[in-house]
């Protein structure tokens, strides 16, 4: 702690009043002469002073920086992002491509007659060829 806030002029020393069972945990007090800065001010240098592998000004306590308190002040964690997720808005954009797409290619399609089957050369009489004659049948032959 003394090696995070050597940096303000005013720094005289830190004071461990006691450990908590568990994690490492203490209570101390930290005793600046005027003008000494304010809590929310020290709290900025403890946590500045946390390593990227959360080291404490370069020991080897590893620190959570928004463990720290001093006086009333402790730090906030940044809240999590709301909103849609990236595969969300992923989804969402093939998605929004395919609607707008589907009835383009449909279109084009239709105008070039790749899908033209109603254009299609007729390979096979559908007429009967019987529709539209008449017989007649006579048991007399002799009548003809």
């Amino acid at each position: 702690v003394a090696r995070a806030l050597r940096d303000y002029k005013s720094f005289l020393q830190v004071v461990i009043r006691g450990f908590l069972p568990g994690s490492l945990i203490c209570h101390g007090d930290v005793v600046f002469q005027q003008p000494a800065p304010t809590s929310l001010e020290v709290l900025e240098a403890l946590a500045l002073s946390v390593g990227p592998n959360k080291a404490l000004a370069g020991s080897d306590f590893q620190v959570d920086p928004y463990s720290l308190t001093v006086g009333e002040d402790t730090l906030e964690p940044p809240q999590p992002k709301e909103g849609f997720t990236e595969y969300g808005v992923a989804i969402m954009v093939v998605c929004g491509l395919c609607i707008i797409t589907a009835p383009i290619i449909l279109l084009v399609c239709l105008r070039t007659k790749w899908l033209g089957w109603w254009d299609m050369v007729v390979h096979w009489d559908r007429r009967d060829p019987e529709a539209g004659t008449q017989t007649l049948e006579m048991d007399n032959q002799g009548f003809w």
